[in-house]
């Protein structure tokens, strides 16, 4: 972590997604170092910036030939360390739990309410978060 945050990256091709991500997770002490429309960018940039977390959408067009579990595999295999919070809406049926069994660590659903889930989990992986944003969660209870 350096003093912006944690490098994140968010990989959502819905702007409006993308933009409230954003503010969200600036606000649980992530840096957000990139944002990519699709699987293919994600990869690019994932591979450019080395995100400690990468957000990934689970409902993305494919490009290139690469859909979001084939970034997912990719993400795990280069950098295991990394923390993928996946992301799907509830009206997709797209099941996450091939995601979390091969290593996501959280899993949202849209639309999203309530990031206090996240918040912890983030919190345990990364302590310095808490104390970055000062160790209050009132800004997230919004």
């Amino acid at each position: 972590m350096n003093n912006q945050g944690i490098k994140t990256l968010i990989v959502e091709d819905s702007m409006p997604t993308r933009r409230m991500l954003r503010a969200r997770l600036e606000t649980l002490g992530c840096w957000i170092a990139g944002e990519a429309e699709n699987p293919s960018q994600g990869l690019k940039l994932f591979r450019e910036l080395g995100p400690a977390i990468v957000t990934l959408d689970l409902i993305m067009p494919q490009v290139d030939e690469m859909d979001t579990e084939g970034l997912f595999k990719i993400i795990r295999a280069e950098r295991p360390d990394t923390s993928v919070i996946v992301i799907s809406s509830s009206s997709k049926a797209v099941s996450s739990i091939p995601f979390l069994e091969k290593g996501a660590v959280a899993y949202l659903e849209k639309p999203f309410v309530n990031f206090d889930q996240l918040r912890e989990k983030l919190d345990s992986l990364y302590p310095e978060l808490s104390a970055h944003r000062g160790g209050s969660s009132a800004a997230m209870q919004r």
